[in-house]
Order: C-alpha cells, then structure tokens, then sequence
C-alpha cells in the first residue's frame, strides 16, 4: 500500500514539475470542474450519504455538502484574479530613494495532502481542494473510512473529472492514514481529533511538512442575563438538531445562571419539538455508527452516575433524534473534557461573565465561542479576555457560511486557516520579491566605512 501511494504522490509531483506556477485560465478550469463534479453528480452524492449514515435528510445533505462547496468554488471564481496579484510593498526609504522595488506573489507549494473526516465528508474534503486549486497545487486527499460509500464515489468522481496529475484519491482504513500522513506532502491539511493530530505532527516532522489542522474540541456558549432564551434555544436546538450535532463547530456546553436554568430547558423543549415535528421528522440525521453511539451513551451513563441530571428531549414518534441534555454533573465526569460531537448538550449553571471566561480558559482554547446577550461591552470581554479560533455574537454555525472568514483553530483547536482569500494564502509560498534600483547601495556600507556610512545609518534610525 505504501508503495501504491508513493506512486500516487510521485505522478502528482512530477505533473506540479512541468507546470509550478499553472495560469489564471487553467486554475480557474480547475475550479470549473469541481463544480461541475458536485452538481452534476448531486443525487448520487446524497444516496451515498445517507447510505453511510443510516439515514441522512437528502435536503440537509444538499445545503450542507453540495451548496456550501459551490458557494466556495463561486467565491474563488469571482475573486482568483485579485489573489494572484502581486502585493505591492514599501520599500525602505534609502531603498526607496535607489529606485529598488518590492512586493509579495504567491507561488503554489506544490502537492497537499488532504485527510479529510466523516461529518460532512464532501464540504471537508472539497472545500479545501478549492484552496489548494486556487493556489494552483496538486492535491491528494484521504477521505474517512467511516463513510466508505461516500469516499468511493469521492474516488471515481474524482478520476472522471480529474487527470492522475491533478488531484487523487487514496480510500482505505486507518493503515492507509498513517502511510498517508507519512509522505512527502509539500503540505497537508487534517481535520479531526486532537490525539490523532499529534500523531500527524510528529510523521509530519520527519520531512518538515507544515501543517493545517482543523481539530474541534469544546465550543462554549455564554448566556448572559441581557440574552433572549428564546433565541438563545432555537439556535443552540438548530446546532445540536443540524447534522446531529456532528458539527466541529456546534455548541458543545453552555454555561447560564442558576435562575435562567429553567426558563431556558422550556424554550429549549419548545425549540426541539417544532424543528423534530411530524414534518421535519423527515430531515433528521442519524449518529453516524455503533461506536460513535455508543461512546455518546457512555458519556451521557458516566456523567448521570456522578451527579448530573439528565433531560431527554424528543420530537415525533417516528423521529429517531433525541437530545440528551446534562446539568451540572461532577468534575470528574468525562463529558466536562471530551469534545461531544452528537446529540448531546452540557450545561453547567454559571452565571458571573467573570467566572464563565475563568471557566472556559481552564481548557483548551475553543475553535469557536458563542455569545448571547445585548451587551457589546460584554462581548468585547470576551474577545479580549479569551482565545478562540472564531467568536460569534447571538447565532451559531453560520459563520462558516461565510467564504470570506478564515476558518480554523488556535492552540489545541487547531494552527491555520483556510477558506477564501485564506486559503488561498495558507497553500501558497508567498514569496518576497525584491529588485535593486538604478542605486548601487551597497556602496554605502562597503569597508572602509566613511563619515558618509556614518550619517546613513544613524539616519536610518530616525527613518
């Protein structure tokens, strides 16, 4: 296997070789065609989805995978042209005065690897194939093993619309990552867990790959005493009801005043019951497997067993979603730590904004944190007193529908950012060009130094 992939890798590098910098036109053909790949192929796409699933709400995956990938081709459509200029740079004045010129184009690295998980298996593994088209590299992409019917179409689709040379695709379970990960990647972009994101770092680091790595972890979300709780429940119900909440970027634990607690579980039960009606029963999604249920069960069970109470909301009969939501269990409990990644809602009931940022930067920094309240001068506490990879005021999720905003972690959610103008420059080698002027200023600082030398550069202090 190993072998296989390395003939893969040296077929996409050799191709990068004959044509490092690709034009405009040709980039943009690119883009064209993954575009044409997710439109063309739309049914199939959600067949395979809700497939790998169990069941998964053809709209749902239609808005979640398929258009949300278009808007990041469309994006980078429209504004390719504007990212491959070159920046223009000031030079220093004595340089400036030469005639010497500078600036920043951005040059493809080269090949990207691309492992890519099982949430939203055609956003993340195509979203940033976008960048690494638009910056004009090759890409290799390993998607899960966890959606194989997903991931095999992902494969073909890929080597119908795609030459060897321009973009790959290796299935395979966890042998074929840790191979994968192992290559010579001019770059590789990860999405997933933590643990397995130090496992990638230190393969990384025998041939120095830089990374991106988009991990997750515990999303807060601050209710403040100026917060609508209706609001405030509708949207953190959409958050954990969309995709199960199997969202890197869903509400994971939300901290509110011991005196809001129950006028919040009512809006909330109110929230879950008109998104799970009798018609929207239809567009419910499934846990993806057995295991991933049954460690949701297992945190749920523990915490229960330490105190935490527990509610279980739920809309129709013939609705298999249900969300579990757990009040206040022990520190001990292993859902305080573990990223949740389901159906499932933590809440611990602090009240103080002091003491829910002393909180939430107990933990790793989250890749993103949830605000709700009126209040800018709150907000701005914690912006300023916290570290997140976003920060959103009154909504959740919805700032990754913006293909303008980077996207990413900081510290344990993750380094990099894609998407965008982002990506763009997160895949790119963007390079320092400078061009000597009609000036030859190395005289001025050539032995035997002279009384001009000395006026140039305490002059150059004061510059």
């Amino acid at each position: 296997m190993s072998i296989h992939l390395e003939r893969q890798l040296d077929t996409l590098r050799s191709a990068y070789q004959l044509e490092r910098f690709p034009s405009l036109a040709i980039r943009l053909d690119r883009l064209g065609r993954v575009k044409a790949m997710l439109s063309e192929n739309e049914t199939a796409w959600c067949e395979a989805l809700s497939h790998d699933f169990g069941y998964r709400s053809v709209d749902q995956s239609s808005f979640a995978d398929i258009t949300t990938t278009i808007k990041s081709v469309n994006h980078a459509l429209k504004n390719l042209k504007f990212w491959m200029k070159a920046e223009r740079r000031t030079p220093d004045l004595s340089l400036r005065m030469s005639g010497a010129k500078t600036y920043v184009e951005a040059f493809p690295k080269g090949v990207v690897g691309i492992v890519s998980p099982w949430n939203f298996p055609i956003n993340l593994a195509l979203s940033p194939l976008v960048s690494v088209l638009a910056a004009g590299n090759r890409a290799f992409i390993k998607p899960s093993e966890a959606t194989p019917a997903t991931s095999a179409l992902l494969e073909s689709l890929i080597a119908k619309y795609f030459s060897e040379g321009e973009v790959s695709v290796a299935c395979g379970d966890v042998d074929v990552a840790q191979a994968f990960v192992k290559l010579p990647f001019d770059h590789i972009i990860y999405t997933g867990g933590e643990t397995v994101a130090r496992h990638i770092m230190r393969d990384a680091a025998d041939h120095l790959v830089p990374l991106t790595l988009e991990l997750g972890g515990k999303s807060p979300v601050i209710v403040s005493n100026s917060a609508d709780l209706t609001l405030t429940a509708k949207r953190v119900a959409f958050g954990k009801y969309f995709n199960a909440g199997q969202i890197c970027i869903a509400p994971d634990y939300l901290l509110i005043a011991p005196d809001r607690l129950e006028s919040f579980l009512a809006e909330l039960k109110t929230a879950v019951e008109i998104i799970d009606s009798s018609q929207g029963s239809a567009d419910s999604v499934a846990v993806v497997n057995d295991r991933h249920r049954q460690r949701l069960d297992n945190l749920v069970s523990e915490a229960e067993s330490q105190g935490g109470r527990i509610i279980r909301f739920s809309g129709t009969n013939k609705s298999a979603y249900q969300l579990s939501v757990l009040i206040d269990p022990s520190d001990d409990a292993g859902i305080n730590c573990a990223e949740i990644f389901g159906p499932v809602l933590l809440i611990k009931t602090i009240g103080d904004l002091s003491e829910q940022i002393t909180y939430i930067n107990k933990s790793s920094h989250p890749l993103v944190i949830y605000y709700f309240g009126r209040s800018e001068a709150e907000f701005r506490r914690v912006a300023c007193e916290t570290s997140s990879g976003g920060l959103v005021k009154n909504d959740v999720i919805f700032q990754y529908a913006n293909d303008d905003l980077p996207f990413g972690g900081v510290g344990g959610s993750g380094m990099g950012k894609y998407r965008g103008e982002y990506g763009f420059k997160e895949f790119s080698n963007n390079r320092a060009v400078y061009k000597s002027g009609f000036i030859d200023v190395s005289g001025f600082v050539t032995p035997p130094y002279s009384g001009m030398f000395r006026m140039v550069n305490k002059l150059m202090r004061k510059i």
